[in-house]
């Protein structure tokens, strides 16, 4: 399958797989750092075939709501299932499903912006 994964979809998974348990970042920050947009970026992860090792549910809209999940965008099982995954590395959510401002242990919640591009080249 990776035979077709084309080298921006790569650099998505290798972002994303920096982002620690217990933190989040958006489509827009790994769209920036890769100088793309956050539906391609959502594109790949939707597809992605490295889950759970390339943490794709940690990664929100840009208002910090839940985003998509496996191809789901709203409501539904697979989105319940990625608020699962979260709520279980300690963020929690309002009832708009946007991450709270404080995770479960009253810690500001852990936005994730430190990409190492240079891991890509």
């Amino acid at each position: 399958m990776t035979g077709f994964l084309n080298i921006i979809t790569l650099s998505v998974y290798d972002l994303c797989s920096q982002i620690p348990p217990g933190y989040y970042s958006t489509y827009k920050l790994i769209s920036d750092a890769l100088n793309s947009s956050p539906r391609a970026v959502g594109q790949a992860l939707k597809v992605n075939p490295f889950a759970p090792n390339v943490p794709c549910h940690r990664v929100l809209s840009s208002n910090c709501t839940i985003g998509g999940f496996q191809g789901e965008w709203g409501t539904g099982e697979k989105i319940e299932k990625k608020k699962k995954l979260l709520k279980e590395e300690g963020l929690s959510f309002t009832e708009k499903d946007e991450v709270t401002r404080l995770d479960r242990d009253f810690k500001v919640r852990k936005l994730f912006t430190k990409f190492d591009i240079e891991k890509l080249k």
